[in-house]
């Protein structure tokens, strides 16, 4: 028989206890209220085997990268198969490429596992679901018991009540204080907080830093709030005020420069930035905006591959790449591009042509398979 209700009746935490000591089989889903945010916990006799959260992004893949059990190419590969084959899972991916030792890569499944079991027990407004069901082998990437999940998960919350500058979730969003943008002298810092402060940028909440760094939530709420305590950082709500870097404006008056065809002078100011920050995904992306509307659609291309090898999320790079590789006459490669772009992007009006572009792309593809065929029967 089915489990189902709301979070508000029900704790997650009563749940979970609930199965284990009923030592169930099958699969809970947790609909998060009111953003829709999606959870899966897989239970095997009681214990957890595997978890997810409806996210495109391969956090496992950056843990790998930064860990360095895998390069750039293989993170890149595995995006390549994941949007051939949506339905396998980003473990089963890295596990084909086999650049690693299936017991490294159990080790980073499991700390994935743990990582969403944290973020969904924090959910408190949904409703959830649980219906008894057969696991598959493939299905159990680790094993891990329901005590160790909910005392880890009271020890963190415990901890991170207690730090000297509080962090409000996983949504707050630090950013560079006054004191650290004019600070003159040399930082004495540790790798991890270096590491760390490198991705704040004034927009990037604490769950987005974590992702991209292949790090735990609540190690970088740990730096963070440190930080602050140092003075380096203030942190706000995501929905807050917050100072932009200096170079974001810039970029914004570059982008608008572009719209308005003014491509010399969008360029000139570019390349200030680029001087400055030869690693800003965005820089990169509009100067292949602009190498695009001057017609040059080959270096436009190696401008949107390089703004992606910088972030693999940025989805106005990849549906402009998507774009420039049909002007080009290669549909394959379009189709490649815009089927990963529809994964990563909102429900938006961009978002809605793609789609009917995709369309518009497979008939096409059917066309030209037909004539294809009559040329070489």
């Amino acid at each position: 028989m089915p489990i189902e209700g709301s979070l508000r009746e029900f704790a997650l935490h009563d749940i979970f206890q609930l199965l284990h000591l009923s030592r169930k089989t099958g699969e809970l889903e947790i609909r998060r209220e009111p953003s829709g945010a999606r959870g899966v916990v897989v239970f095997n006799g009681g214990a957890v085997v595997g978890a997810e959260v409806d996210e495109e992004t391969p956090r496992l893949g950056y843990m790998l990268l930064n860990a360095g059990k895998i390069t750039e190419a293989d993170l890149h590969r595995a995006d390549q198969l994941h949007s051939e084959q949506p339905s396998r899972s980003w473990a089963d991916i890295f596990g084909s490429l086999a650049v690693m030792e299936p017991e490294d890569l159990e080790q980073y499944m499991k700390f994935q596992v743990e990582e969403f079991i944290y973020e969904i027990l924090d959910w408190q407004d949904g409703r959830f679901w649980f219906g008894e069901r057969p696991v598959q082998e493939s299905e159990c990437f680790t094993w891990i018991p329901v005590e160790s999940l909910l005392m880890e998960g009271a020890r963190r919350a415990d901890e991170l009540s207690q730090l000297s500058t509080a962090i409000e979730g996983r949504h707050a969003v630090p950013r560079l204080s006054e004191r650290a943008a004019s600070e003159n002298s040399v930082l004495d810092l540790k790798p991890d907080e270096w590491e760390i402060l490198g991705r704040v940028d004034g927009v990037s909440d604490v769950k987005s830093i974590a992702t991209t760094l292949g790090r735990s939530e609540f190690d970088v709420s740990k730096v963070v709030s440190t930080l602050a305590e140092r003075g380096l950082l203030e942190i706000s709500s995501q929905d807050g005020l917050r100072t932009r870097p200096p170079h974001e404006t810039m970029l914004d008056r570059v982008a608008d420069l572009i719209e308005r065809g003014q491509l010399a002078e969008a360029g000139d100011k570019l390349a200030s930035v680029l001087d400055a920050l030869p690693e800003e995904p965005r820089a990169h992306y509009l100067g292949a905006r602009i190498l695009e509307r001057e017609g040059k659609l080959n270096e436009a291309v190696a401008g949107y591959e390089k703004a992606l090898s910088l972030d693999p999320l940025a989805a106005e790079a990849r549906e402009r790449l998507g774009l420039v590789k049909l002007k080009l006459g290669d549909i394959e490669g379009a189709s490649h591009e815009w089927k990963a772009y529809l994964r990563m992007a909102a429900d938006t009006p961009e978002r809605r042509r793609v789609e009917r572009a995709m369309t518009a792309l497979h008939d096409l593809e059917i066309v030209l398979s037909e004539l294809d065929g009559r040329e070489h029967p």
